[in-house]
């Protein structure tokens, strides 16, 4: 749940991103956390006002006012598959996708859990890759 002095950063959601079986998912940060959300089984239509690939005010890091920050966060923990705050974070490694495969995103914490997202296209490690810089520079690797 959103803490006080929380602020969303960014994210985006779409077919460029699967987590297991499930391709068309979201990665979102705020201030103290990183937000994942299976778009498909909340509805690519509803989630975000739909239409915009899960890009908040079209953008990938977004300004936004307050009141507008804490709707995005609310709904964001409405429809979230998980969360990781800052925090307990130990890891967040890169890797873009090749010729013949996907890439990934790993989340490591603290207590030795990973939760791994596919990237299926460039644009997806590209995004992830200022994402991330901006969430937490100091964990992340890029390979």
């Amino acid at each position: 749940m959103m803490e006080a002095g929380e602020e969303f950063v960014g994210g985006f959601a779409g077919g460029f991103l699967a987590k297991g079986a499930s391709t068309g998912y979201g990665i979102y940060a705020t201030t103290s956390r990183i937000i994942g959300v299976n778009v498909v089984k909340v509805g690519a239509r509803s989630f975000l006002g739909g239409g915009m690939a899960g890009l908040v005010k079209g953008e990938l890091l977004p300004k936004l006012a307050p009141a507008e920050s804490a709707a995005v966060i609310a709904e964001l923990d409405e429809k979230r598959d998980f969360d990781i705050r800052k925090e307990q974070i130990s890891g967040i490694e890169l890797k873009g996708p090749g010729l013949f495969g996907s890439g990934h995103l790993v989340i490591s914490t603290i207590a030795g859990e990973n939760t791994r997202i596919r990237l299926l296209h460039k644009v997806a490690f590209e995004r992830l890759k200022d994402l991330m810089q901006v969430f937490d520079p100091d964990v992340v690797t890029l390979s």
